[in-house]
């Protein structure tokens, strides 16, 4: 599938898939227009208003186009939501607005497996 590493917040329909540990183990989905949250005052999230899957959900892809076989273009990852409320966020993968995503994707697609013994990647700066 492919990544947008520079799609921007506007509103677009999007897809949200998941597994809502109130309904493990059964796949969920949202599907509605996105709009925008800030999660921190500094940093604006994807929002899905009234997706109301919940913990176990996190990581489950966002597909902007996606077609009657499933494929499309991934734009986010189901991140948080609010306990008292529905809706589910997710981050704004754009390297201008303070995401190191793409040079950790990249870096991970570049490198070999780094294997029990180092346990992942480091990324320290946000420059490929």
């Amino acid at each position: 599938m492919k990544i947008d590493f520079e799609h921007d917040l506007d509103r677009e329909f999007i897809y949200s898939i998941g597994y809502s540990a109130d309904t493990d183990p059964s796949l969920r989905h949202c599907a509605e227009r996105n709009t925008v949250i800030n999660g921190i005052p500094s940093y604006q999230n994807f929002w899905l208003n009234q997706c109301a899957m919940t913990g176990g959900a996190s990581g489950g892809a966002w597909i902007k186009d996606m077609d009657e076989t499933g494929k499309g273009t991934l734009i986010s990852l189901n991140s948080w939501g609010f306990s008292h409320k529905v809706g589910m966020a997710g981050p704004n993968l754009q390297t201008k607005s303070g995401s190191c995503a793409q040079t950790l994707f990249n870096k991970a697609r570049r490198s070999s497996n780094p294997g029990t013994r180092v346990k992942g990647y480091i990324v320290t700066t946000c420059e490929d």
